[in-house]
């Protein structure tokens, strides 16, 4: 073997191509990714629902709606019943003009008329009261049956005071209607 040295690189230019060493020229190894992780588990002093209140709430609005129901119906019978005799006082026509009554039956008519209105008047104000708050004790749990029945019985409880201010009506108008 001879012991020639390697020619001189001319000035300017680049070194030779060098082949990279093995092992030394592979890319950086990729990240490693778990397997996504779970959510926690709750807390076990979380309570998983609300305790339930006491059912006051709601049986206080079905008693409401209830005596609206019951006090609306008995005031408006009598208001009912009191203008169903002015049907004494009817013509061919089936009206009543109230120039034409005599007094106590101007008197009548308008205790009636008074009685009927007070009658509408305790049961809508009765019954918006139990409706709300039966909405309440539903929402709040706090006495739900009790609470959709008071609903449901505030709702239904019009017809039923307006059936029975009929029925008044007819009961007054019994006596003076000919078969």
């Amino acid at each position: 073997m001879s012991n020639v040295p390697p020619a001189p690189e001319p000035q300017g230019s680049q070194p030779a191509y060098q082949p990279p060493t093995p092992g030394a020229s592979a890319p950086p190894p990729a990240p490693q990714y778990s397997a996504p992780g779970s959510y926690p588990a709750a807390p076990s002093d979380y309570p998983t629902e609300q305790p339930k209140g006491s059912n006051k709430l709601g049986v206080i609005a079905f008693v409401v709606a209830l005596a609206a129901v019951v006090i609306g119906s008995i005031v408006t019978y009598l208001g009912g019943q009191s203008l169903g005799t002015l049907i004494e006082y009817t013509g061919t026509s089936g009206t009543v003009d109230a120039n034409d009554l005599p007094p106590a039956a101007q008197q009548i008519a308008a205790s009636g008329g008074l009685l009927t209105v007070a009658g509408f008047a305790v049961f809508g104000v009765l019954a918006l009261w139990g409706f709300i708050q039966g909405i309440v004790a539903v929402v709040k749990k706090r006495g739900r049956g009790w609470g959709i029945a008071a609903i449901i019985v505030a709702v239904v409880g019009g017809v039923i005071v307006s059936i029975i201010w009929g029925v008044g009506f007819a009961a007054g108008a019994a006596p003076y209607i000919s078969a």
